[in-house]
């Protein structure tokens, strides 16, 4: 019910004062940790790659947020002989994790 920004408009009950408008993106995806989560999502991001071009690990030995880390890992993009050089630290392992908003 606002008009031009700064004037008040007539509404229902009156003149009503100009609102700024917020205006929440919604973007699929995984949220980004923080703090203490982030080391812990680093963690379980590594036990992916190394389920997916090493060993597999059994469900019931997976860290609690492996699929979230999953999830998240498909986001890069990144081909396995790029996960599988993102196993060891190094500027691989950076650079993913940069990629994919994990950098400490």
């Amino acid at each position: 019910m606002s008009g031009p920004e700064g004037q008040m408009t007539p509404g229902p009950e009156g003149m009503v004062p100009p609102h700024p408008r917020t205006i929440i993106p919604l973007m699929p995806g995984v949220a980004r940790p923080r703090g203490e989560r982030r080391a812990a999502m680093q963690q379980a991001v590594i036990e992916v790659i190394r389920h997916l071009v090493l060993k597999a690990v059994p469900p019931e030995h997976r860290n609690p947020l492996f699929d979230q880390a999953r999830d998240l890992l498909s986001e890069a993009g990144w081909g396995l002989d790029e996960l599988f050089e993102a196993i060891e630290e190094g500027p691989a392992r950076s650079a993913l994790f940069r990629a994919l908003g994990l950098e400490t």
